[in-house]
């Protein structure tokens, strides 16, 4: 199967994108996204951060997160589960 061979796939804002644009990898105080808060990541290394609306299941071929930072071109990732080292789910600190 094909998708086995990919990392994820991206809905972007902008297919140019902004290089210079360093996308936030975590959550503002306050931000509360629906669904579970997640640390992704990757088997090349690269990192994500985000919700996603149904529960994860790395038993799934992929899995829908939404990233943290709205600024940032990515609106929404399908991430393949053959290409997530690890998954960490994030809790927000009592104060």
């Amino acid at each position: 199967m094909i998708i086995k061979r990919l990392k994820a796939i991206f809905v972007v804002r902008d297919f140019n994108g902004n290089p210079q644009y360093h996308e936030r990898k975590n959550y503002l105080k306050g931000e509360n996204p629906s669904g579970l808060k997640l640390e992704l990541t990757f088997t090349d290394g690269e990192v994500m951060v985000g919700s996603t609306m149904l529960s994860y299941d790395p038993k799934r071929p992929g899995n829908f997160i939404v990233p943290a930072d709205p600024e940032g071109n990515n609106l929404r990732v399908y991430a393949v589960s053959s290409a997530v080292k690890s998954v960490r789910q994030l809790f927000d600190n009592p104060e």
